[in-house]
């Protein structure tokens, strides 16, 4: 019997258009594999502290309060204090006044240890020190922060002016503050709070949402011992 065959024009045709489907299919599979990956979000620029509350842990009263103020009540060398990792950094130069190792505010539940802070982040369970702000003693901007979560620093939500805030500090001493001004709604990117103050005074700050630029919640208090 004849074998029957394909023609050899048929043949060629077949290859070609092979050829051909290759090179629109796989270019821009090839192209797209060399070229870099899309840059992953970052985030924003340069602003105060990012300590979020969790989304499952609402305060008392479930969100920020008003804002309020009163007048302020008129208003060393640093010693090492313990950082996040458990070591004892060298004073920064600029810091004044005598290092705070605890943070109690008795009526909202609030009693933290103070680490040094790297000024972006706090860890859990425990209130920062914002880096080159001043410390009790130094007549001028002590600034802490902490999660807004419970047992941190969400019941600041709830401050009120009068609330008093102690500083247990690393000579053995204490400070007491009398909050004279609750913040808000300050812009996660106004710097500007974290400035020296002509008095003394101290800032407390945590956040208002889980957002990193969610507004950030400040407590002022001013010395009365």
């Amino acid at each position: 019997m004849a074998r029957v065959g394909l023609p050899r024009n048929f043949v060629g045709l077949a290859v070609l258009a092979l050829a051909i489907l290759l090179a629109v299919v796989g270019v821009p599979l090839v192209a797209s594999s060399l070229s870099p990956s899309a840059p992953a979000s970052t985030a924003p620029a340069s602003g105060l502290p990012f300590v979020p509350d969790s989304p499952a842990a609402q305060g008392p009263t479930g969100s920020p309060g008003q804002s309020a103020t009163s007048t302020p009540a008129p208003g060393t060398s640093v010693q090492g204090l313990p950082s996040t990792d458990g070591s004892t950094p060298a004073p920064v130069n600029g810091e004044s006044g005598i290092v705070a190792t605890r943070v109690q505010v008795p009526r909202l539940g609030i009693d933290l240890p103070v680490v040094e802070g790297d000024g972006v982040d706090a860890p859990l369970h425990m209130a920062a020190h914002y880096p080159g702000t001043a410390w009790p003693g130094g007549g001028s901007n002590i600034y802490l922060y902490a999660h807004a979560r419970q047992q941190m620093f969400q019941n600041l939500w709830n401050a009120q002016l009068g609330d008093l805030v102690y500083l247990d500090l690393v000579d053995g001493s204490q400070r007491v503050y009398q909050v004279t001004k609750i913040e808000p709604d300050i812009a996660w990117n106004d710097l500007s709070v974290l400035d020296p103050t002509p008095t003394e005074q101290l800032t407390l700050q945590t956040c208002t949402g889980t957002q990193d630029t969610d507004p950030r919640f400040l407590v002022i208090a001013t010395p009365v011992s």
